[in-house]
């Protein structure tokens, strides 16, 4: 990455029910944007990556497999360690980041 990105104006500018892309490779992690429109979605866990979540806009809620939830609004992050089953729900538009491993796996339950 060269170029100077600013993340609520990319935010912004995706449109769509579902998007997720990478903004930024750093070593062997990458940085991706995620927007998301009133969905959830599946089940899942990834075994050899923990996942950080950072709300730029909105109300994104993840829900874990032992029942609870967490609820993050703008400013909020939280992290997911490797192997926990959760999913996330958008409730409204939300716009978040995520900082994983580049090559996480995504095993859907």
């Amino acid at each position: 990455m060269l170029a100077k990105i600013n993340l609520l104006q990319l935010g912004t500018a995706l449109l769509g029910p579902h998007t997720n892309q990478v903004v930024a490779n750093l070593n062997d992690h990458c940085l991706r944007i995620a927007v998301n429109e009133d969905n959830q979605y599946p089940w899942h866990s990834h075994p050899d990556s923990d996942e950080l979540f950072v709300v730029l806009n909105g109300h994104l809620r993840l829900e874990l497999v032992d029942g609870s939830c967490i609820d993050l609004y703008p400013q909020d992050c939280y992290c997911v360690p490797r192997g926990v089953v959760y999913r996330t729900q958008a409730l409204g538009r939300t716009v978040n980041l995520c900082y994983e491993l580049a090559t996480a796996t995504t095993v859907f339950v």
